[in-house]
């Protein structure tokens, strides 16, 4: 009855439901400038959970602007490293209004690349630094779990 429970339920989920592992380097962090004059890309290198392997990339355009300026981010995956990202987002912080998490879309065409269009909002005469941490996600597969339940 347990194992028609769990298959149930596992069956029953959406993609809400899912639970994830982080695959890349919590430092995978890229500053872009907020109140002043278009700025070229901004570009860097994404890095496996140790920080040894770089495992794709991120660009953002344009790497600063002033209030208003929307920025395209792009994550993208190298090849051999595609299959590891199920699911992207970015946290941005800034000094004196906090962070917030956004999810990135995924490419329906290319597998391993994800979108985001963040607009930056500037008080008047506001010049700041803001951090964009790329954050990507791997589901936790059903079989990593059936190895916690007992009796299975």
């Amino acid at each position: 009855m347990s194992v028609f429970l769990l298959a149930v339920s596992i069956l029953g989920c959406d993609q809400d439901d899912f639970d994830y592992d982080q695959v890349n380097a919590t430092d995978d962090v890229v500053s872009i400038e907020v109140g002043g004059e278009l700025l070229p890309d901004v570009f860097t290198d994404l890095h496996s959970s140790t920080g040894q392997v770089v495992i794709g990339e991120v660009s953002i355009d344009p790497g600063g602007g002033p209030a208003g300026t929307e920025h395209q981010v792009f994550v993208s995956m190298f090849d051999d490293y595609v299959s590891l990202v199920d699911h992207a987002s970015v946290e941005t912080s800034s000094e004196g209004r906090g962070a917030r998490s956004f999810d990135m879309d995924p490419d329906s065409a290319e597998e391993g690349l994800f979108q985001l269009v963040i607009v930056s909002v500037a008080d008047e005469g506001e010049a700041r630094m803001d951090s964009f941490t790329i954050q990507l996600w791997e589901v936790i597969e059903d079989d990593d779990l059936l190895g916690f339940i007992p009796g299975l």
